[in-house]
């Protein structure tokens, strides 16, 4: 498919007010720096995949002031004209700010952006729009096939593998083709495993590994089960001795059975003596245990008693305390009742003995200021005085009322006082009784545990106990401690060299085990070298596969080369990707070389895919010339021109 750009429009796009190029087989386009041309890949990338060249996808397309503010209510427009194998489309996309105005405002403000699409003139939604691009050339397949740099700016990983899908598959029996007899019969074997090489050979590695770990622990534990042998020694006379002290141990212990069983007899005798001894103490202990509990009763008695007298002793002088108090209270109540009683005697006199008298005043009208008349006074006169007596009169029988009152009262605190007086006598009189029995149950010495000497029943059985243990005393004793010495001895003696013998089976074992490692030890070696030529052969493989790949590779192409694999210091290979231009890396040629190996590099893509798209070559004055290809080519040139020049 040849897909081929012949019209581009640009409107509001990163500073490009209004421009239109029609674009032929090849197109220059000139301009000094800052005029434009890159502008212009920008607009074509954007238009197809919303990016600029540089593969940024939020960039500023925005046209901008003086002051470098956006210009605002502005439309941001690429639209395009490609054809496809002929069959022309016109792509637009267009990007533009939505103005809303609120409620109650005179101003419309900006709240956001919308990014609009058109194919052929119809209005597509995003996701529709993206389907109908990627139908027409994948977004990293237009990437590799129209910027001369892209290919060897991407990770060394993913250009080699995109190299080795152009290469194609190599087959084992072309790498196979290239090995020694004796190398292929071992990969062949690897191969028809089932297991992929990397996975094969990471297996092996670690069963390498975990070998030579063992392998080399085994000098390290000979040496420890050597250093562990004792010393040897004749075990023949080891054994002569052990029979010789054997039957000594054996004499010993038949003495000391024949002198036990002569000493059983008289034990017995001593085990009946003892039995008798036993019954004496018996009968002693129970009868101090009977006398101790009946002074021990006695002693709880006495303390009962006394414990009784403190009690009432303590609550008879509570109780005096209690009356004493109560006749303090009394005689107040009494001061007090005769106080009051001798205050109403005086005021019953007061009163008795009161006269009326009459003022000035007392007979002249209030409202005329007159004296009254005769008859008017002697009137006023009668009722002043009656009225006074009647005061007088009631006043006195209240006053009679209230001392008979208060002389019963007193009468009754009198009797009281009386009744209590007689209490304090009685309580008196018990306090000091009780105080004399508490003396003298305190004077009363507490009964003591009896003297064991005063007792006749209890010296006769220490007597008795006394005279069998004499008995006990004087019976023969049975001495067989020198014996039992020998014998412990001798025992230990025969341990000792039963664990000196014991050395023989030690050494026996020992001495096998140090052969089953160095058995294990070449058993081991063998693995290993077996493993190694495994390794050997995986290795030629890989080899002889990467000459291959290699030779294939870049025989794709006619002006770079790939280094695809590297040789390591240890002799061993590592995967890689390094573009090559006439033996020199591609990072130290110059723009030149690197704009030709882009082109070359392109060339092979397209022919692999069979897909051409238009090739943007930047600083394209860098190079005279370039590798002739079928792809249609956009120079941007580098020139004194102010504006763009179009050619």
């Amino acid at each position: 498919m040849n897909i081929h750009l012949h019209q581009l429009t640009l409107t509001n796009f990163k500073g490009i007010r209004q421009l239109t190029i029609e674009l032929n087989a090849i197109t220059n386009i000139h301009g000094d720096n800052g005029t434009g041309k890159s502008t212009v890949f920008d607009a074509f990338t954007w238009l197809l995949f919303g990016k600029d060249s540089h593969d940024a996808k939020d960039f500023n397309i925005k046209t901008l002031d003086e002051t470098g503010k956006a210009i605002p209510m502005l439309d941001h427009m690429v639209e395009g004209i490609l054809s496809a194998d002929g069959n022309l489309t016109t792509l637009k996309r267009v990007y533009q700010e939505k103005w809303t105005r609120r409620r109650g405002a005179e101003q419309s403000e900006l709240t956001g952006h919308e990014t609009l699409f058109w194919w052929n003139g119809v209005p597509l939604q995003a996701g529709e729009y993206k389907s109908k691009i990627d139908n027409l050339i994948n977004e990293g397949l237009f990437k590799l096939l129209t910027s001369t740099l892209y290919f060897n700016s991407m990770k060394w990983q993913d250009r080699r593998q995109v190299l080795i899908l152009i290469a194609g598959e190599i087959s084992d029996k072309e790498v196979l083709g290239m090995m020694d007899k004796d190398q292929v019969r071992d990969i062949t074997a690897i191969l028809n495993s089932g297991k992929g090489l990397a996975d094969f050979c990471k297996e092996i590695a670690v069963r390498k590994k975990k070998l030579s770990d063992e392998l080399k622990t085994i000098p390290s534990r000979i040496d420890e089960v050597t250093k562990g042998l004792p010393q040897p020694v004749d075990f023949e006379s080891v054994r002569a001795d052990i029979s010789k002290k054997q039957a000594a141990l054996l004499d010993v212990e038949n003495t000391i059975t024949d002198q036990v069983m002569a000493y059983k007899e008289k034990a017995e005798e001593i085990q009946s003596i003892q039995n008798q001894v036993f019954k004496l103490r018996e009968t002693m202990n129970s009868m101090q245990f009977a006398e101790k509990s009946r002074l021990q009763k006695a002693r709880n008695e006495h303390m009962l008693k006394l414990n009784d007298l403190k009690q009432k002793h303590s609550v008879v002088s509570r109780q005096l305390k209690d009356e004493q108090h109560a006749l303090d209270i009394l005689a107040q109540s009494k001061s007090a009742l005769e106080a009051e009683i001798s205050e109403l005697r005086t005021e019953w006199n007061v009163v008795s003995t009161a006269e009326l008298t009459f003022s000035e005043n007392e007979f002249i009208c209030p409202t005329c200021k007159r004296a009254l008349d005769p008859e008017s006074i002697t009137e006023k006169s009668a009722q002043l005085i009656q009225a006074f007596t009647e005061n007088n009169s009631k006043r006195l029988a209240d006053i009679t009322s209230r001392g008979r009152r208060l002389s019963v009262t007193l009468g009754e605190i009198i009797a009281d006082i009386e009744t209590t007086k007689a209490e304090i006598d009685k309580l008196s009189a018990s306090l000091e009784s009780l105080s004399q029995q508490l003396s003298e149950s305190e004077t009363l010495p507490a009964p003591r545990d009896p003297d064991p000497d005063s007792i006749p029943q209890l010296v006769e059985i220490r007597q008795q106990i006394a005279k069998l243990e004499l008995q006990i005393l004087e019976s023969p004793k049975l001495d067989i401690e020198s014996l039992k010495q020998q014998k412990s001895a001798l025992q230990s003696e025969i341990y000792q060299l039963q664990v000196i013998l014991g050395h023989e089976d030690v050494i026996k074992r020992g001495k096998t085990r140090i052969n089953e490692l160095m058995s294990s030890e070449k058993s081991l070696a063998a693995q290993i070298s077996d493993l190694e030529k495994q390794e050997f052969a995986m290795d030629a493989y890989t080899r002889c596969n990467m000459d291959l790949v290699e030779s294939r590779v870049n025989g794709k192409f006619s002006l770079v080369k790939f280094r695809m694999f590297n040789t390591l210091i240890n002799g061993g290979i590592e995967e890689c990707c390094d573009c090559m231009v006439d033996g020199v890396p591609y990072s130290d040629v110059n723009s030149a070389g690197k704009i030709q190996a882009g082109i070359d590099i392109i060339n092979t893509l397209s022919k692999h895919y069979n897909i051409t798209a238009p090739i943007w070559i930047d600083n394209r004055e860098s190079t005279n010339e370039i590798p002739h290809t079928e792809s249609q080519l956009i120079n941007l040139i580098v020139s004194n021109d102010k504006t763009l020049i179009i050619k």
